[in-house]
């Protein structure tokens, strides 16, 4: 839908510049048309003293002269055509392409080079409108760049997860209502885990440490900041141990469960 609005604003756009561009040749091409009016007031003399009162009509109709001030204006259009086009690029729901942004370089700076140019740098209205038409041949390629942008493929983005891939993770609940979760990932940016010691949950990088029961139960110490949750195995049995040195039994996280978990985290 953005891609669609977007598209009918910058045609919008372009025929707005097209009609400042190309008025005044419509207008010339309309200018004989007093000339037929004199040779009929020439066949008809009783008519001539009516003449002079159609001479100021044919001055108000005349053409204006483009100005520079003109141009300045469309090209302001033109930058905000670029902005909005960028915007929608960087926007999730798009794909990146190279080739999109490969044009939305270029675009960019034959925008940055017209940017630069002062009326000094034009000499005389055909100059000028000239210009003109190449801000409407960057408006037009604007509306090509658009219509190359494809949506995004969230499906992989949902099913797992960015660069984090899952490692091993537990859970475990008191009876009364308390969840305590360990999940530990690893990616490109280095290993984390989430810990939910019942009170607390949190995501960040952590550390392990030996640490023992009063009962001489060896078990590992996870710490994420301030929140701390334990385990050990025992075969294929795991415990938790929350803050107070009390255990849990508790069982293996799946695959699926830890990733709805990042998803969770993440939004």
């Amino acid at each position: 839908m953005k891609k669609k609005l977007l598209s009918l604003l910058i045609a919008g756009m372009m025929g707005t510049l097209l009609l400042a561009g190309c008025g005044m040749d419509k207008e010339e091409a309309a200018a004989p048309a007093p000339a037929e009016t004199t040779e009929t007031e020439e066949a008809a003399p009783a008519e001539e003293e009516s003449a002079p009162a159609e001479e100021p009509a044919a001055e108000s109709d005349a053409p204006s002269e483009f100005t520079f001030s003109d141009l300045q204006d469309n090209y302001a259009l033109l930058v905000d055509s670029y902005n909005e086009v960028e915007k929608l690029y960087m926007d999730d729901v798009i794909a990146q392409d190279d080739e999109v942004e490969s044009l939305l370089t270029e675009a960019k700076g034959l925008i940055d080079q017209m940017g630069e140019l002062t009326e000094a740098d034009f000499n005389g209205e055909d100059d000028l409108l000239e210009m003109n038409d190449a801000i409407v041949n960057i408006l037009d390629g604007l509306s090509g760049i658009i219509d190359k942008m494809s949506a995004a493929d969230t499906t992989s983005a949902d099913s797992s997860t960015d660069d984090i891939s899952y490692v091993d993770g537990f859970y475990a609940n008191d009876g009364n209502g308390s969840d305590f979760i360990i999940a530990f990932y690893e990616g490109a940016a280095g290993d984390v885990a989430y810990v939910n010691d019942g009170t607390d949950e949190v995501y960040a990088e952590y550390t392990v440490e030996k640490a023992q029961l009063d009962d001489g139960t060896e078990y590992l110490l996870v710490s994420v900041g301030n929140t701390q949750l334990g385990y050990y195995e025992e075969g294929s049995d795991v415990f938790l141990i929350d803050s107070d040195s009390n255990v849990y039994a508790a069982a293996r996280l799946t695959e699926e469960e830890a990733d709805e978990i990042y998803r969770t985290i993440k939004q």
